[in-house]
């Protein structure tokens, strides 16, 4: 019976996926000037109908630091296909995304992507990305954008605490001077996880961190400002994770779970 409803449950979210897809895509065509919030349009859509198909419970906490600084460079982790219904709670508008390059492939999806003006990154190549970061940096001060970056790179396949950060986005920050937006999505793995065969719904927790200033360091601070944001976020994801897993315990008694709640 668990498998007919998370077959039920993936197949409308997967055609759900579609139409928000083409309703972004139309709406694009009617507001060629407003594509840089294409993304957003899409998360909206994306908003109005899998919380729906899935029991799922999204509970923000600091939503007083979303879009409190712009320009600003987002970080957050990154666990499954399904993270962009995580980052539609806490995505502020004028705000784009790095992609691996990869995604630009997908039919209609990857288009308008591309088309949305989001940035698509060779992870073979960590000179070339680097300096995609530092051109698009320019045009973030100009027009007042925010860059979101899924900060491990990959998925988290393992499913525990936090894979290492890339610092792309840690460059991008110094160079221009703009604060640092840690967001961190508690463990979602059990109540989203279209790959692993799990979408039972429930709670997910979301922290914004109080954003982490840039002011007065250089790119000799890079490794320095990677480091403190990874301590702050796998702090809170530790917080995240044993709130999640209490709340999932208490709702269903006796059911085991894959996550590991710290000592």
């Amino acid at each position: 019976m668990k498998k007919l409803v998370y077959y039920f449950r993936a197949g409308l979210a997967l055609l759900w996926l579609a139409v928000a897809t083409i309703a972004t895509s139309i709406w694009m065509l009617f507001h060629p000037n407003e594509r840089v919030n294409a993304d957003r349009h899409w998360l909206d859509w994306w908003m109005k109908g899998i919380p729906r198909i899935i029991p799922v419970k999204f509970v923000v906490e600091g939503k007083e630091y979303i879009d409190a600084v712009r320009p600003a460079v987002y970080v957050s982790n990154h666990q499954h296909l399904f993270d962009p219904i995580m980052i539609a709670q806490v995505y502020p508008p004028r705000t784009l995304v790095v992609a691996k390059q990869e995604l630009k492939k997908i039919p209609l999806a990857g288009y308008i992507f591309d088309k949305a003006g989001n940035l698509f990154i060779d992870r073979s190549d960590r000179e070339a990305a680097i300096a995609m970061l530092n051109d698009f940096a320019k045009r973030m001060r100009e027009e007042g954008l925010n860059l979101w970056v899924l900060v491990e790179g990959h998925r988290n396949k393992g499913q525990k605490g936090l894979l290492p950060f890339k610092k792309g986005a840690f460059y991008t920050a110094i160079q221009l001077q703009v604060p640092i937006v840690p967001v961190v999505f508690g463990p979602s793995y059990e109540q989203l996880n279209v790959q692993g065969g799990d979408l039972r719904g429930g709670t997910v927790y979301i922290r914004v961190l109080e954003p982490i200033p840039t002011e007065g360091l250089t790119t000799q601070d890079v490794e320095t400002l990677l480091q403190t944001t990874y301590e702050r976020m796998l702090a809170a994801y530790q917080e995240l994770e044993a709130k999640t897993y209490e709340t999932m315990s208490a709702s269903s008694p006796g059911e085991q779970y894959s996550g590991s709640i710290p000592a």
